[in-house]
């Protein structure tokens, strides 16, 4: 890891190795928990589970973060290689049907000499908020199967109130795009290579929402969408009144004819159901499980 860390958009060219950078991560790696996440996308989780791996630290740090007790928080298990090596083997002997690196940007120098060490057998799932440099993916492209982008704004007056990034889009935006070419390949229902870019609508953001749609659609890509309705008030929006509520069906609709209309049909589509706190994996030291 270069003396001033440069890894994100964010270029906060903190000395990791001594004090943390704006994910709040310093250069040892942490892993706040790990498992098998069975709600996922079908073709993700599978029948036996996903094998996620939770990273501790976050560079975008989103006010309404559902996983704020490890993203905000330099907490976890610390993880030298080794350690990595056998979290990814314990995950398959568990049958998980990936490994799922979830938000491990801020770790890729570290996660790359693990895999330089020890190639799962299974499929490699990067999971990502997608604020993103381009190189840092390129670095890690021949390790990973599946893509799993999140596309949160268009709006850089919306990213930079809910997470102080303006130039979210700028950015995340070339990176989708380099993710969403990934041609898909299954072996059965399961997806063993390919992307599916993720959209979370958040409340009173339609119209950012159908920006995003139509930009997912001008790709052409042979990427899946995820069109996610799960929005649950949570993480610290006291002083964002108009996230303390979930989103109505309404919206949700919107939203979804839009992307009919634009002709997506690589689609995955989610019960408003699931808007609910018991889908929010529990980081607690209380239990082994993730729910």
């Amino acid at each position: 890891m270069e003396t001033k860390c440069k890894l994100c958009p964010a270029e906060c060219g903190a000395d990791r190795s001594h004090e943390c950078g704006a994910c709040g991560a310093d250069s040892t790696v942490r892993v706040a928990k790990y498992g098998l996440h069975p709600f996922e996308e079908p073709c993700i989780s599978g029948k036996k589970g996903s094998g996620t791996v939770f990273f501790s630290g976050c560079a975008l740090r989103c006010v309404f973060c559902q996983n704020h007790e490890i993203s905000r928080a330099n907490t976890g298990e610390p993880c030298d290689t080794h350690s990595l090596v056998r979290i990814f083997r314990e995950l398959e002997d568990m049958g998980a049907e990936n490994i799922n690196l979830v938000t491990a940007s801020h770790y890729v120098p570290q996660i790359l000499q693990a895999f330089k060490e020890y190639r799962p057998k299974i499929p490699v799932v990067y999971n990502t908020h997608s604020y993103e440099k381009i190189e840092v993916l390129q670095a890690l492209d021949k390790y990973i199967d599946v893509y799993l982008p999140d596309m949160k704004y268009y709006s850089p007056k919306i990213s930079a109130r809910y997470t102080g990034k303006a130039n979210y889009f700028e950015y995340a935006s070339r990176a989708v795009a380099f993710m969403a070419r990934r041609e898909c390949e299954f072996d059965g229902e399961k997806m063993m290579r390919g992307c599916i870019v993720r959209h979370l609508v958040l409340p009173l953001c339609t119209d950012d929402s159908l920006k995003i749609v139509q930009w997912f659609a001008s790709l052409n890509s042979p990427a899946y969408f995820s069109l996610m309705g799960q929005y649950t008030p949570c993480g610290d929006i006291e002083n964002f009144p108009e996230l303390k509520r979930r989103i109505t069906p309404r919206e949700y609709k919107k939203v979804r004819d839009f992307v009919f209309s634009c002709g997506i049909e690589h689609l995955f589509l989610q019960q408003l159901e699931a808007a609910d706190s018991r889908f929010i994996p529990d980081f607690s030291a209380d239990t082994n499980t993730l729910f």
